[in-house]
């Protein structure tokens, strides 16, 4: 029986999973619902770090040409998704809505507020209004281990088999805390580039 490219995939990335020595660790136990962020080029391991949750996250996957790919790859592993971006245009506002009712309904969020296509690492607004509309927390999130970085604009984390896997989950921002959504996109920013570091630090890997 030949497998689909989704099947196929997720076999890989499945077994590729169960080789990995993985650590994660919550700096505080997170609250449902919320809304989770990780860098475009280190959501490898998200299922990994939502191991179990599946049925209460919902992430946002654009609506660019690898999208459906992407999405039926997520949903494979449990998750529900969302088709569009935190923007303006392609979806943008239809997504929004629907985050918006998701979280209101229980369902978490998580998403990139690098992607789709950058800058990389840098936090777009998107993400802090989403917060700020239903004074829900971002909980920022990373990992790192030792393996390949892709020469793709996000320089996307491939892990070597059976290396070890840190991931941390950090503290949130609550968005009653920040007087402006720059002033929080900001803090999101540094706290998710602090992470990485610490995850990069941890497992000895000195790429960019």
């Amino acid at each position: 029986m030949k497998l689909s490219k989704v099947d196929f995939l997720f076999v890989l990335i499945k077994l590729w999973g169960l080789t990995l020595r993985k650590e994660v660790r919550f700096q505080v136990k997170p609250q449902f619902p919320a809304i989770f962020a990780f860098w475009h080029g280190r959501m490898f391991a998200l299922p990994v770090a939502f191991s179990g949750y599946g049925e209460k996250v919902a992430v946002l996957i654009s609506r660019h040409r690898d999208g459906q790919l992407a999405a039926s790859l997520v949903e494979k592993f449990g998750f529900k998704t969302v088709r569009g971006s935190t923007g303006k245009g392609k979806g943008g506002e239809k997504a929004f809505f629907e985050m918006v009712n998701l979280l209101k309904s229980g369902i978490s969020i998580a998403l990139t507020p690098d992607g789709p296509r950058g800058p990389r690492e840098k936090v777009k607004l998107g993400i802090v209004k989403l917060s700020k509309v239903t004074q829900l927390p971002i909980y920022p999130i990373s990992f790192s281990a030792k393996g390949i970085r892709l020469n793709s604009w996000d320089r996307f984390l491939l892990p070597y088999p059976f290396s070890k896997t840190v991931i941390i989950v950090g503290e949130p921002l609550e968005p009653s805390l920040f007087d402006s959504e720059k002033e929080m996109a900001k803090e999101l920013e540094s706290r998710l580039i602090s992470l990485t570091r610490a995850c990069d630090m941890e497992v000895g890997w000195k790429g960019q």
